[in-house]
C-alpha cells in the first residue's frame, strides 16, 4: 500500500465545520457578553450572524464567503453548537448556568486569556464582529431576535437563486 496516510483522516478529525471551530467562535461571542450569558438558540443565531454579518443591513464584512442557501446552516447548526459548547465546557472555557428560562452559557475567567493567545487576522475579525454583534443584538428579546432571523431567512443566500440566468442556463422548472 503506497497510499500516503493523512494524519487527520487517520484519526477521523477535521477542523472545518467541527465542534472545535464552532466552539471557538462561540467563545468570542461569550467573551463579549461576559459576565452575562445566553441560551443555546441565541448562540445558534449569533454564530450564524457572526459568520455572515454582511447579511445584516449595515453589518460588517462577513468573515466567511456568502454561499447559496446559507440560511440552512441555522437549521442544522444547533447540534454542532451543542458539541462545541460541551468541548469548551470540558476545558473550563465556558460554564453552564441554570435559571428560570433554562440553561445559559457564559464565558469564564479563563476565556479572555485563552482568546488573547489567538492573534491571527481571522481571530481579530472574530473579535471585531463579535463586538458589533453583541452591541447590535444583545438588547433584542428572544422573540425579537427569532423574528428578525425568520423574516430574513428567505433573503439571506437567496441572491443566488437567479444565478443560472446570469450564466445563460436555466435549471428552474
Amino acid at each position: 500500500m503506497d497510499k500516503e496516510m493523512n494524519p487527520f483522516e487517520e484519526r477521523n478529525t477535521t477542523v472545518f465545520n467541527s465542534p472545535l471551530e464552532v466552539g471557538l467562535r462561540v467563545l468570542y461571542i461569550l467573551n463579549e457578553l461576559y459576565p452575562k450569558g445566553c441560551d443555546l438558540q441565541r448562540l445558534v443565531y449569533y454564530d450564524y450572524i457572526l459568520v455572515h454579518s454582511s447579511d445584516v443591513p449595515n453589518g460588517p464584512q462577513s468573515i466567511h464567503p456568502s454561499i447559496p442557501h446559507r440560511t440552512s446552516e441555522i437549521l442544522i447548526k444547533r447540534e454542532l453548537v451543542k458539541k462545541g459548547l460541551t468541548l469548551m465546557n470540558s476545558k473550563q472555557l465556558i460554564k453552564s448556568m441554570f435559571d428560570k428560562t433554562g440553561i445559559l452559557y457564559s464565558a469564564t475567567e479563563l476565556t479572555k486569556p485563552f482568546l488573547e493567545y489567538n492573534n491571527s487576522e481571522y481571530a481579530n475579525n472574530l473579535i471585531s464582529v463579535s463586538k458589533w454583534l453583541v452591541n447590535k443584538f444583545e438588547t433584542y428579546s428572544d422573540e425579537k431576535l427569532s423574528l428578525f432571523i425568520k423574516n430574513n431567512m428567505d433573503v439571506w443566500g437567496g441572491e443566488f437563486s437567479k444565478e443560472s440566468l446570469l450564466r445563460g442556463t436555466n435549471n428552474e422548472q
